[in-house]
């Protein structure tokens, strides 16, 4: 769970960090771009150690993987950045559903667990001022949890390295991006200096290295407690954005918080 965990803090502060500098990139811009440097700076890993055996497998992690991505900013832009975390967070909830469908004995702690992470997740992200935006910006909501959900499954138990598995991923997403980065290319030969100093600190310690410690905890810990820990993201977030965006921590925030991390707790394995 560590590896996750601390992949869930670096999202966290990753967030906090381009809430700061890096609201002049357009998503349309940011995602393509993002996937397509993560690629290139994990090719050598890739053509150094080829995954054998797996390239199908590897290929649905990364269609999730560029779902969950794409799904989130086409909600977080047609409803509330709040809105759009919180409805991706609810991919434990889905595999939570999933396993029980399938016949698991689940332990009653780890159902309340879920619930418990659920109800901290809104107060913590969403607050009294509920979710907000288009039926459409819920859809894409709910259409980036399930591809979440997708990622954790597809990426559990996977042999392959996980920088070799994430540039595997990473590639998919850019090829299927290609054509959106090359259609604003206009707008990618206006970013500043600082704009790309962002970018690549969300390249490095905002893809690479978090996306590769999930890849490296789901290996062993099941989708549906690796999605639940990945809810310590928002409350990793809310914690660094009081000293980088001076912005305070709200009564309700804190005691969502306390939620998420209870609920993380009765999962424990």
């Amino acid at each position: 769970m560590i590896p996750i965990a601390l992949a869930a803090l670096l999202w966290g502060l990753g967030g906090a960090v381009a809430g700061r500098f890096m609201h002049r990139i357009p998503p349309e811009v940011l995602i393509p771009l993002r996937f397509l440097l993560s690629f290139l700076l994990l090719l050598p890993l890739l053509l150094r150690h080829p995954p054998r055996g797996e390239w199908g497998r590897l290929f649905r992690v990364g269609l999730a993987l560029s779902g969950a991505q794409a799904f989130y900013y086409l909600a977080i832009h047609l409803t509330t950045v709040a809105t759009g975390i919180f409805l991706q967070y609810l991919a434990p909830l889905l595999l939570t559903l999933y396993a029980l469908l399938r016949g698991e004995r689940l332990p009653k702690r780890a159902l309340l667990g879920v619930g418990l992470a659920l109800l901290g997740a809104y107060l913590l992200v969403v607050g009294p001022r509920g979710l907000l935006g288009t039926p459409l910006g819920v859809v894409f909501g709910l259409l980036s949890a399930v591809s979440f959900a997708a990622y954790a499954a597809f990426s559990f138990g996977l042999r392959t390295p996980p920088l070799v598995s994430l540039a595997v991923a990473t590639g998919v997403g850019s090829l299927l991006s290609l054509p959106v980065l090359l259609a604003h290319l206009e707008a990618l030969l206006r970013l500043s200096p600082g704009d790309w100093l962002g970018v690549a600190y969300l390249v490095t310690l905002g893809t690479v290295v978090p996306f590769g410690l999930f890849l490296m905890g789901v290996r062993t810990v099941p989708a549906r407690v690796a999605t639940l820990v990945a809810m310590l993201e928002p409350l990793s977030g809310a914690v660094f954005a009081v000293p980088i965006a001076h912005e305070p921590l709200r009564p309700e925030a804190l005691l969502g918080g306390g939620l998420v991390l209870l609920g993380v707790y009765l999962n424990r394995r």
